[in-house]
């Protein structure tokens, strides 16, 4: 049976899992708990040798990195969530990546200097938080000029480029991070969680992420694998 191992809280494995969802894909959820140390354990790390979230096992085929899963989840399937077109699936790959370097990155940075930093016992830096936050206000209006012209990143349908950026938006509300000014993101963000995808995963991030924090251990890991 398929597996896919994750902690909610991280934005890569609900990519992931993102995708699993909108494929119909029966699979388990292997909760990693990183905060409590789990991803460093010999067992975790024959399947992560980073021992960071999310990682696959399907049927003795292990994979990680969640693009890496994403993509082989559907080809497996078959589904134009990740298109087999020379053009089309460039333009899927173009999205995902700028999504992940740009966006994914500084979402990152202010998430973890405004949230996590506290619950692994790092000190706040706020060099890097006006870092991430300055990105954002180049490259968001970017996506939101393309939002404009398409219903979605890429050819004009949902695609793993789709998941993996709404995952990275999830934590905007908790970070403070105002997407008023983005209209067709939010449109479109909107549609998005809506859909049986992404609720089958949690209702509402900050909620999501209030919760789980709540019943935290105190900090004994290293503050660059608290979201894996």
């Amino acid at each position: 049976m398929l597996k896919i191992y994750g902690f909610d809280l991280s934005t890569w494995t609900n990519a992931a899992r993102f995708t699993a969802n909108a494929l119909n894909l029966e699979y388990e959820f292997v909760r990693v708990n990183l905060a409590a140390g789990e991803g460093q354990q010999p067992e975790y790390l024959a399947i992560h040798p980073a021992g960071k979230v999310p990682a696959m096992d399907d049927d003795g085929f292990r994979l990680f990195e969640s693009g890496a899963i994403q993509r082989y989840l559907a080809r497996k399937a078959g589904s134009d969530l990740y298109p087999e077109g020379l053009h089309e699936q460039a333009l899927v790959d173009q999205w995902a990546l700028f999504s992940s370097l740009h966006v994914g990155s500084a979402m990152a940075k202010v998430l973890f200097n405004k949230m996590v930093y506290q619950l692994v016992g790092a000190e706040q830096n706020t060099v890097e938080l006006e870092e991430g936050e300055r990105f954002l206000d180049r490259f968001l209006p970017i996506v939101d000029r393309q939002l404009g012209r398409e219903a979605f990143l890429a050819n004009g349908r949902v695609s793993i480029a789709d998941h993996l950026l709404l995952a990275w938006l999830d934590p905007a509300e908790l970070s403070a991070v105002d997407l008023s000014a983005y209209p067709h993101i939010g449109r479109w963000r909107t549609a998005l969680k809506s859909e049986s995808f992404y609720t089958q995963c949690h209702r509402d991030y900050a909620e999501m992420f209030r919760a789980l924090t709540a019943e935290m251990p105190e900090p004994d890991i290293d503050a660059e694998s608290a979201m894996g």
